[in-house]
């Protein structure tokens, strides 16, 4: 596939497919992962560093009249961005596994940020959501991820990037042509390495990856393009440039027949996409019973080499503490859950805590686990248990039930909203497809 026929086909599918064209089985998933965002959103309010970053936001942009969710309303770039940093922060947002890309904050945001601005029904919302998420997962197939993280890049930022764009172009009714040139001012900003792993640095890849996709569909709607050959170009094309020329003739392959977005995952716990198959074991009954009983004393964990070398670390914050192994073990073995207050400060200082993670838990690197998968040992005077799992409940192999998703979300609602306009969220989150209006859902869920 050469020249600008990816960037055509890509641009092609965002303008011109209509919900008839996704199966059933993709709208609904489509529409999971949307609710699971938004609710994560929500939840991400209260996080120990969102107040920092949205005074930043605040000095940028000023106030506005986009919806933050449980926050103040801000200016349409800055809502998009601040909205996606609450979605990734307690790090329980979805995750593409493929390409270690996390697709929603980066496309959800953009999307409800260009509703707004339109005036878009809850099912124009969804569908142009749909399509971002689309394009997202498509952009990290062609990227060739050995070789774009051999490099360094993380992908959020920068795939994400145009799957933003797709979904704030369709939204503000960009034609072919104006979404090839949107497709390519996000990729002017995609941008984002490993160099920021471990830090809240992190999430910013996310968040700039929907400023940059609504940036860039608000310039092409003025008519203001960028290039029409952002993947391909043989100088300085994304795939040339991040990938030493990435895997292109794969791009398309069933583009419009089959549906790339089916393999995002959705993660069920504020912890590490890589941890969350641990948490599964540490939560099964056996597990339980035997700790409550006090019969574990040493707990082994085996991880993937990715994954040791994030969850291998002290618990300093509430990031660390979420991608630190030693401490979900330690923590959710004595709490018997993994949820918001599981990595506050209480918990991060509490000695009990800090002791079995410190002096009972080992961590090592197993190299015949996938990524995302997990071997736990619990041993004492009688226990002797060994747990494994190649992959957590969510992951697109085993994803949540439609129950387990409004479940999740009346959760985080909770967590971010006083109790009766939580009640009112959800049900304006669960009917945001049929809603003539995002502006409903908008206002259900502001502070």
């Amino acid at each position: 596939m050469t020249g600008a026929v990816i960037e055509e086909r890509l641009a092609g599918l965002a303008v011109g497919a209509g919900w008839p064209d996704l199966p059933d089985a993709a709208r609904d998933y489509a529409e999971a992962l949307t609710v699971d965002a938004l609710a994560n959103a929500v939840a991400g309010r209260t996080a120990e560093t969102v107040a920092e970053y949205e005074a930043a936001t605040v000095a940028l942009s000023g106030p506005g009249w986009n919806a933050v969710c449980a926050g103040q309303p801000l200016s349409a770039w800055a809502a998009a961005g601040q909205n996606a940093y609450q979605m990734t922060v307690h790090t329980m947002c979805d995750v593409y596994r493929p390409a270690l890309c996390h697709v929603t904050p980066e496309v959800v945001p953009a999307a409800l940020a260009a509703a707004e601005l339109a005036g878009a029904s809850g099912a124009d919302f969804m569908l142009a959501t749909a399509l971002g998420l689309e394009v997202t997962t498509r952009v990290c197939v062609a990227l060739d991820y050995p070789a774009f993280r051999a490099r360094g890049w993380h992908s959020p930022g920068v795939a994400g990037a145009l799957g933003a764009a797709a979904a704030a172009g369709r939204l503000l009714g960009l034609d072919a042509a104006a979404m090839r040139g949107c497709l390519g001012l996000a990729g002017a900003q995609a941008a984002g390495t490993f160099a920021a792993m471990g830090t809240v640095a992190v999430k910013f890849h996310q968040a700039n990856g929907a400023r940059a996709g609504l940036a860039a569909a608000l310039y092409a709607a003025e008519g203001f393009a960028g290039s029409s050959q952002i993947l391909t170009a043989a100088d300085g094309g994304i795939l040339a440039s991040y990938s030493g020329g990435g895997s292109p003739e794969r791009a398309c392959e069933g583009l419009g027949d089959s549906w790339e977005l089916r393999s995002i995952s959705m993660r069920g716990y504020p912890a590490a996409s890589t941890l969350q198959a641990l948490v599964d074991c540490l939560l099964s009954p056996q597990v339980r019973q035997a700790y409550q009983e006090g019969l574990v004393q040493d707990v082994r964990v085996w991880l993937p080499a990715h994954a040791y070398k994030l969850g291998n670390g002290r618990w300093h914050s509430q990031l660390a503490a979420m991608q630190s192994a030693r401490f979900v073990t330690a923590a959710v073995l004595e709490l018997g859950d993994c949820w918001l207050d599981t990595f506050g400060p209480e918990r991060r200082d509490d000695a009990a805590i800090t002791a079995f993670a410190s002096g009972r838990v080992d961590v090592a690197v197993a190299e015949d686990l996938p990524e995302g998968g997990v071997r736990v040992r619990l041993s004492g005077p009688g226990a002797d248990l060994e747990l494994a799992r190649s992959f957590p409940h969510g992951d697109s192999r085993d994803p949540f039930s439609a129950c387990e998703v409004s479940a999740k979300a009346a959760r985080c609602l909770a967590a971010g909203l006083p109790p009766g306009k939580a009640d009112a969220a959800l049900a304006a989150l669960t009917g945001l497809r049929s809603a003539p209006d995002v502006g409903a859902f908008a206002a259900a869920v502001t502070a």
